[in-house]
């Protein structure tokens, strides 16, 4: 199963009044579409901030399609599906909220490419949804729904509806995102599995169960076994997790890997008597299979709160009527502090989570629950914005040297940076697609989001390594690899300057530049295999020659020779020099490689 991005962002969006940045970015005068019915905070949050709000629900997809060109923005449910012939269409959109969890009715992949943010609310409706989960566990194990239902047809059904005790079971648990973590927790006992990609933090789910004394075991490619360890979680294959479980409920996101994972094959391994919850997707689970599974009596029970389509199609209502089937209408996210009511304890929900980070989306500021693109929550703190931007510039300088198609771009970070090497990459990635006049199919620039992902239609490996910064405390090094050779910059901050005790690494034979921030300068502290120091800033001309008598080398920054003697020259400039001056400079007498750059 594919690594879901992550959609933990940055917190503190709650009030906006913050809707205006130190850059000056802001939401007044933005235009959103709420397309799905919505609490009336939302729109209050969002007409506070300045934002022009049109609310139109159950809009055809064809007058979606036809309209959403006009917005900035866009909130749905559950009830609009973002197709990416409509993300084509929208040629102003930044950002699409779901206000909810699930984001499998937006193709985040045409986002992405169209480098528009996809945001959800998670934790808005996590502790409702893993309730709900619990609630139907503890409905299966004793009949509840189907006891009550004999009560109503005045019936006294004792011994028909026998049921078992959840402690010292097992309770496989597909998907450890938020809710699978929530209804977990300590508070009643039944082993544990889990399946998912989501990074390590105990389930909800887990976190409830495990308080009736269940068992825990789990499967999960992202979570290490030795954090599950520590949840008492013994960590299984999935083919165990499948074997293995009494009780078996699924927290997965609805994906090409996740559709119908739950089918007559995979059932045919599970326990005889296993019971299946689902209140995540439908699609998930196969339903026709899970109808066979309970007439034939392999799965004793299952309780269901979503299907493939809501509300349920007529083939579907065989296995909702089925006597060992509880089904309940999408409930999941069904409370008033889910939904975000006028109460204290509903502040924070759902309708105020995705307005606030709109309003913090249009304004620059740190977003809570980006699924799509994690650099830019990383991008928003202030302490990596001037690394972003020194990557935007050494990417725009690489693109000006640089004359042969990029196969690989190599990013090295060390220090405040070691950790924001993806983020460095975008933002390199950023300067050397802008510089090069590349654009989307669109004809739109291509920016932090849907950089990766342009790299990756063209074949562009991206990678990123944490190193030693040497006489730097950060350092930020880029190496682009073209059909002709490499070349190497790095730079850094004049905070970043200072002596250290380890020497610099010796440079290989492909030329590099290094470049650093001075504060809220920037610095190139290596260019093409040379050390010098140069701000990045207006037009340069920047060339190689011999170090000796009657060379050009006079008013210029010069690195240290090499072995040969050959050096550097960055001689700052008003104007942009044109090329055949430039090509007359490189016939000189021991003059090469002679570029006028420029930084805006």
């Amino acid at each position: 199963m594919p690594k879901n991005p992550s959609s933990n962002g940055a917190m503190d969006v709650t009030s906006p009044k913050r809707a205006r940045t130190q850059g000056g970015a802001s939401a007044k005068g933005k235009k959103v579409l709420i397309s799905d019915p919505i609490e009336q905070v939302c729109v209050d949050i969002l007409q506070k901030a300045g934002v022009v709000v049109d609310c139109k629900s159950k809009v055809p997809p064809a007058e979606l399609k036809k309209i959403i060109g006009e917005y900035d923005g866009l909130i749905v449910r559950s009830g609009t599906t973002v197709t990416a012939e409509i993300i084509e269409s929208a040629h102003k959109m930044t950002a699409i909220g779901r206000a909810g969890t699930g984001v499998d009715n937006i193709d985040c992949v045409a986002a992405t490419k169209k480098g528009i943010i996809v945001m959800n609310t998670p934790g808005g409706n996590t502790v409702s949804a893993a309730e709900h989960t619990c609630a139907l566990i503890a409905s299966l194990a004793r009949n509840v729904a189907q006891g009550d239902a004999s009560m109503k047809a005045r019936k006294w059904d004792r011994k028909k509806y026998m049921g078992v005790e959840l402690s010292g079971k097992t309770l496989g648990v597909l998907g450890l995102g938020r809710v699978g973590r929530e209804a977990t927790s300590s508070s009643f006992s039944c082993p544990l599995l889990l399946f998912s990609s989501s990074p390590p933090s105990p389930p909800p789910v887990i976190s409830r169960m495990q308080s009736y004394g269940m068992d825990v075991i789990g499967y999960d490619p992202f979570f290490p076994p030795d954090a599950s360890r520590k949840l008492n979680i013994e960590p299984v294959s999935a083919a165990d997790c499948m074997a293995r479980a009494d009780f078996l409920t699924v927290h997965v996101p609805l994906l090409d890997d996740t559709k119908d994972m739950i089918n007559k094959t995979s059932i045919a391994t599970m326990k005889p008597g296993v019971r299946i919850i689902n209140c995540a997707r439908g699609g998930i689970i196969n339903e026709a299979d899970l109808l066979a599974a309970l007439q034939s009596g392999h799965v004793a029970g299952a309780a269901v709160d979503v299907f493939e389509s809501e509300p349920p199609a007529e083939h579907e209502w065989a296995l909702i009527e089925h006597p060992k089937l509880v089904a309940t209408p999408h409930l999941g996210a069904s409370t008033l502090e889910a939904q975000g009511a006028s109460t204290l304890e509903a502040q924070g929900k759902v309708a105020e989570e995705i307005a606030n980070s709109l309003v913090a989306a249009f304004a620059e500021q740190p977003v809570v629950g980006v699924v799509n693109a994690p650099n830019l929550t990383l991008s928003q703190k202030p302490e990596l914005k001037p690394w972003t931007a020194l990557a935007t510039s050494l990417g725009k300088l690489l693109a000006q040297v640089n004359k042969a198609a990029v196969t690989s771009l190599q990013v090295q970070v060390s220090g405040k940076v070691e950790k924001a090497g993806e983020l460095c990459a975008a933002a390199a990635l950023v300067g050397l697609f802008d510089q090069s006049g590349a654009r989307d199919e669109t004809g739109a620039a291509i920016n932090l989001i849907s950089a990766p992902a342009f790299a990756a239609e063209r074949e562009m490996k991206v990678t990123t390594q944490e190193v030693e910064g040497g006489v730097f405390s950060s350092l930020l090094k880029l190496t682009v690899t073209t059909p002709k050779g490499s070349h190497v910059i790095a730079g850094t901050g004049l905070a970043a300057i200072g002596p250290r005790s380890q020497p610099i690494p010796p440079r290989g034979a492909a030329p590099s530049p290094a470049r650093t921030v001075f504060g809220s300068s920037q610095r190139v502290v290596e260019f093409e295999g040379h050390k010098l120091e140069f701000e990045p800033k207006g037009y340069m001309l920047v060339y190689k020659s011999i170090d000796k008598p009657g060379v050009l080398s006079r008013a210029c920054v010069v690195s240290h020779g090499d072995a040969q003697g050959a050096v550097v020259n960055v001689m700052a400039i008003d104007r942009k020099v044109e090329a055949a001056v430039l090509s007359k400079a490189a016939e000189l007498a021991d003059v090469s490689q002679v570029h006028c750059l420029h930084i805006g």
